[in-house]
């Protein structure tokens, strides 16, 4: 009897333990998903990020299910994959992943930048300055770049971070030390350039000022000056960006 008793109890604690393990994998149910700060996660067919006017901002699952951004980590829909990069509950407070792994992940925001004014910086938002014009006399979408290695937290993508995390790749590291000497070149070009503008611009107010009734003259080295920097503009755009492809090289030698 007691043999018995026994067998039924570990019976049933066979059948409540298979249940605890397939019990996750039934929830499992949706495309997309969306995972909060404390690791839950969530799994839906329909997922948006909701903006109304009068009303708080929230992510609304298959219609039905409002979850507020400010205590969500990561979320999928059919847009992309998304990770926080921000506190608060704002759209902006999350970025697109553009290159998925194996280890090295991309990803980008827009925000909006306010010239001499105030607006958005990597280290939060401040006053730029004054403007003449007024607060916040222009502005620009930008697109701002991270990563992030082994998924772990989003980092602001530039040669330093990127160098630290990349160290035990030497081809990676290689097109990183191109980005650096192609910088220090266009830094140099740069001044070269804005130089000889400012020089023939000196230089032509000048020889107007001079009275020899010709009218105003442009100075050769404004030409030179203008030439220098567009023919820089023409090779920056056509060249590769190095980050990217030291984080290319990164996966795929990893993937060999």
């Amino acid at each position: 009897m007691r043999r018995s008793i026994y067998l039924l109890l570990f019976c049933l604690m066979g059948a409540t333990t298979a249940f605890a393990q397939t019990e996750p994998e039934q929830n499992r149910t949706g495309r997309y998903f969306i995972q909060l700060q404390n690791g839950e996660t969530y799994y839906a067919n329909k997922l948006q990020y909701k903006s109304p006017i009068f009303k708080s901002n929230h992510f609304l699952l298959d219609d039905s299910i409002k979850i507020n951004p400010s205590f969500v980590n990561v979320y999928e829909n059919d847009e992309g994959f998304f990770a926080r990069i921000d506190r608060g509950s704002s759209y902006d407070a999350f970025a697109k992943r553009v290159l998925d792994g194996p280890r090295i992940d991309k990803y980008y925001t827009s925000r909006t930048v306010y010239d001499n004014g105030y607006g958005y910086s990597p280290y939060g938002y401040g006053y730029g300055g004054y403007s003449p014009f007024g607060f916040g006399a222009g502005s620009s979408r930008r697109r701002i770049y991270f990563f992030s290695k082994d998924n772990g937290p989003l980092y602001e993508l530039n040669y330093n971070n990127l160098s630290e995390v990349l160290s035990d790749n030497a081809a990676s590291m290689a097109l990183l030390n191109k980005h650096k000497r192609s910088r220090l070149v266009n830094t140099g070009v740069s001044i070269v350039g804005a130089g000889l503008l400012a020089a023939g611009a000196i230089s032509s107010i000048n020889t107007s000022q001079g009275g020899d009734g010709g009218g105003f003259r442009v100075s050769p080295a404004m030409y030179a000056g203008a030439g220098v920097l567009g023919l820089q503009f023409v090779v920056n755009l056509f060249q590769k960006d190095k980050l990217t492809q030291a984080m290319e090289v990164y996966n795929y030698q990893l993937k060999q």
